[in-house]
């Protein structure tokens, strides 16, 4: 660390001689001999003390100060008065337009020495608080920003809850980037091959939905590209296209919150693609039970119909006055026909089978209740 700067304002070439002397090993000195070099001084070395003395010619001391403490500097100087004039009237004008301390003139080495190092001890104190007071309020300042953004994520996992569909989905995620203040793109990739895509100002960008689905390629969960980036979870893609990179504290914590948004939005995703495909599940079972049970009873009123021909027919012989030959032939084709209508019985029950296997599969029981007369 280099030495403390202490700049020196007397008209007097003396005493700007004696304070070289007795500063020079400790302090980097810098001497002006008026108020007006001072003043150009303070601005262009950022002195930590400044020595000033009251009567000058052109700019006094009180005018110099007063200017010195108008400049718009990372720190003001201690500065101390020193001065022939030191009744208590021009005492009170010192420290009204801002001096600290006040040194009488002729010099005493050892009173002015002890100021110095007093003042410098005061300005490191200062300082060390001022620092405390940043680092406190920086910690204060960024706890407060943290719990804003958690409230917003935890508000953006309860609306999750009740999203009905994917399109309500996309237009919750948006609202919450918007709520980081930031915008983009979220993307969607159902398990039939559909995709959308929708972007801050609610509009289908064909570029953005390509870029997205590059993006969804890679590997990784977090691509970035300058202000631009990508969020991959699962179905879910989430482009920012205003990340604030210039702020890297600020940048880090948003990726962290973006990724666990992109993360909730996939697994909701994936369960309103369950709930669709319960919903189809269930569609499915009520129609494989329908048709089961409609062929059931068709199958068993046909079979009937049948069998009281057939015994209608063999009791009908005995009257229709045929010959033993014609009497064989219908006899031929009845059988015949039984055959047959007993094959497409059972090709009908392995049929019926196979249907109860498809329906079990799909989560139901059996049907019941056949009729197989």
């Amino acid at each position: 660390m280099g030495k403390h700067k202490i700049l020196v304002v007397d008209d007097d070439p003396i005493v700007i001689q004696i304070m070289q002397m007795l500063f020079d090993e400790t302090l980097e000195v810098i001497c002006a001999s008026n108020g007006d070099e001072g003043l150009h001084a303070v601005a262009g070395h950022g002195p930590d003390i400044v020595l000033l003395d009251i009567q000058m010619d052109g700019m006094d001391g009180y005018e110099a100060c007063r200017r010195i403490r108008l400049l718009d500097l990372d720190s003001q100087p201690y500065v101390i008065f020193v001065s022939a004039h030191c009744d208590p009237v021009q005492r009170l004008a010192a420290y009204s337009v801002g001096g600290e301390d006040f040194v009488s003139k002729p010099l005493q080495p050892e009173e002015l020495v002890r100021k110095v190092d007093q003042a410098l001890r005061l300005r490191r104190e200062i300082n060390d608080l001022r620092s405390q007071a940043q680092g406190a309020m920086s910690v204060a300042m960024s706890a407060m920003t943290d719990s804003s953004a958690l409230g917003v994520c935890l508000q953006y996992f309860r609306q999750l809850f009740s999203v009905p569909n994917e399109a309500q989905l996309m237009e919750v995620t948006l609202r919450t980037m918007d709520e980081f203040g930031l915008n983009g793109a979220v993307q969607l990739r159902m398990r039939n091959g559909e995709t959308k895509t929708l972007n801050s100002e609610k509009k289908i960008n064909p570029m953005e939905m390509l870029l997205l689905q590059d993006l969804s390629a890679d590997r990784q969960h977090i691509v970035s590209y300058g202000t631009r980036t990508a969020f991959n979870y699962g179905q879910v893609s989430v482009l920012i296209k205003n990340m604030p990179v210039d702020d890297i504290e600020r940048y880090g914590k948003l990726k962290d919150y973006l990724a666990l948004v992109a993360e909730g939005a996939a697994e909701r995703m994936n369960a309103l693609e369950k709930e669709g495909l319960a919903d189809m599940l269930a569609f499915a079972r009520g129609t494989i039970n329908t048709i089961s049970h409609s062929y059931q009873r068709q199958q068993g009123a046909t079979r009937a119909l049948f069998d009281k021909m057939r015994e209608e027919f063999e009791d009908a012989l005995m009257y229709l006055g045929l010959s033993e030959a014609q009497e064989g032939a219908l006899i031929e084709i009845i059988s015949k026909t039984n055959l047959e209508v007993d094959q497409l019985y059972s090709s009908g029950l392995a049929l019926d089978e196979h249907m109860s296997a498809l329906y079990a599969k799909l989560g139901g029981e059996e049907p019941t209740g056949q009729d197989q007369s």
